[in-house]
């Protein structure tokens, strides 16, 4: 198990952000789980048509088990659509980070030896 990178009870009012952990998280989520997920959508299985039978009740049967597919099938397209998000703003955050640090490394002045 990973060790915090900031003790909490000793923090106080520090924040400490490594933006290469929050994009090595993003990468591990887009080529770890995504693909996977975006796979899941297209192998969800449907019970072929005529396999509940002719009769009425199976045929109630064979829409809800076509309906439960396709509500599956959207459920996974909403985390995927979520965890994108999170992906986009793990790098989003990364990258704020870095131009911040850029900025405050910039914006040091500068002291002459003449005081």
């Amino acid at each position: 198990m990973n060790e915090p990178l900031i003790d909490p009870a000793t923090a106080g009012d520090q924040a400490m952000c490594k933006p290469e952990a929050l994009l090595d998280a993003a990468g591990r989520l887009t080529t770890d789980l995504l693909p996977q997920l975006e796979a899941l959508r297209f192998h969800l299985l449907d019970l072929p048509p005529g396999a509940a039978g002719t009769w009425d009740i199976a045929q109630g049967y064979a829409e809800t088990v076509g309906r439960a597919r396709q509500a599956t099938g959207d459920s996974v397209q909403f985390v995927v659509e979520q965890i994108q998000r999170v992906i986009d703003d793990l790098a989003a955050t990364a990258n704020t980070v870095r131009d911040a640090d850029q900025r405050a490394a910039g914006v040091v002045p500068r002291t002459n030896s003449t005081g």
